[in-house]
């Protein structure tokens, strides 16, 4: 059986205690505890069934961070849902004592380090990415963000920080989809204490699930997908339907292990080849992208990794693992002979 180092600190131990007296459930199956390196996360101590419930929560003791009755002809934003949380509840004193188990959990500014989500990075780090729907994304995000503090009484620093809070904690509850494979999702961010401690897992063996959730007095479980044997560490799948890879690393700064669901989507829109460099693939990739291919990357998949082999680190590293994840997905071949390549897509790529 793998071994951790359980979290025994007070502010776990009073988070826990602020659940269980709260009519929810910490689960007798489980154990907060270091992993990945040093993050937290909640390793199964005694077997678990399939289907079995592992933990709940009731949605009393959840954070809504949006009004689904609200009027809009957009969704809300990350920002916007980060300007609820500071008003809702840090502002109002009764909110802020209810759930300070919680909140005293939470990252404080000086504990976020600066290269968590590429939110954090400079404008040349950003465009080290070279894929044009993660440099969107956050470009806009940095520009909601600047555009909420002119209107609110929050500097961009903060606003930055507590939209953090909102993208890496926040679960999005799925309200309505006409397609559950659409972008085009109607759904509510939410805060749930101590579920939040669960980390993504591209195969994960547990699963987000709400009990009667047509009430208002519903409850959020975390139910096991399979049997978990104890030792294993717990993990969700991020998001509803499965994130893809530029969700991930765009929410959280993490590059994933594995090609996720959705990232043969994103490449058809982000580019499959490197950016042509001589005179003669500039005139190819002329005709290929009226043929509607794009072509961002000025590296080979081949160059990317042997980057990272030579000892690249901190956001350099993160960039050419993302970078390399996508050509991946994309179906880039493993072999490139004299920036000469394949473009058509192996057989299962992306998967």
């Amino acid at each position: 059986m793998a071994t951790h180092d359980f979290d025994s600190t007070d502010g776990i131990k009073f988070l826990k205690d602020f659940v269980n007296k709260n009519g929810g459930n910490t689960g007798e199956k489980c154990e907060v505890a270091r992993v990945n390196g040093g993050i937290r996360g909640i390793v199964c101590t005694h077997p678990l069934k399939k289907d079995e419930i592992i933990m709940s929560l009731p949605s009393s003791l959840a954070l809504s961070l949006w009004d689904p009755s609200t009027k809009s002809e957009t969704p809300p934003t990350a920002t916007d849902c980060a300007v609820n949380f500071k008003e809702w509840y840090l502002d109002d004193e009764n909110r802020l004592n209810t759930f300070a188990p919680y909140i005293g959990i939470l990252p404080t500014p000086s504990e976020v380090e600066l290269d968590v989500t590429p939110d954090y990075y400079s404008e040349n780090e950003i465009k080290m990415l070279e894929f044009p729907k993660i440099i969107e994304s956050i470009n806009q995000r940095n520009r909601d963000i600047e555009k909420s503090s002119t209107t609110t009484k929050l500097s961009p620093s903060d606003l930055k920080y507590y939209t953090y809070l909102v993208t890496s904690r926040s679960f999005n509850i799925r309200l309505s989809a006409d397609d559950k494979d659409s972008d085009n999702v109607k759904g509510v961010r939410i805060m749930l204490p101590f579920l939040d401690l669960l980390n993504h897992g591209g195969k994960s063996n547990a699963e987000l699930d709400i009990l009667n959730p047509e009430k208002d007095d519903s409850t959020f479980v975390i139910r096991a997908k399979r049997p978990i044997q104890p030792g294993k560490e717990i993990s969700l799948t991020y998001g509803s339907g499965g994130f893809s890879s530029v969700d991930l690393f765009s929410s959280y700064g993490f590059v994933p292990s594995g090609v996720e669901g959705r990232d043969e989507k994103n490449v058809k829109v982000g580019g499959r080849k490197r950016r042509p460099v001589t005179a003669d693939e500039r005139t190819m990739a002329k005709l290929e992208t009226e043929e509607g291919y794009v072509s961002p990357w000025s590296t080979t998949l081949e160059e990317d990794v042997e980057r990272i082999k030579e000892g690249a680190e901190g956001r350099e590293r993160k960039i050419l693992e993302f970078r390399a994840k996508m050509k991946v997905a994309g179906g880039w071949p493993v072999g490139v002979m004299d920036g000469k390549m394949d473009l058509k897509k192996k057989e299962g790529g992306g998967k």
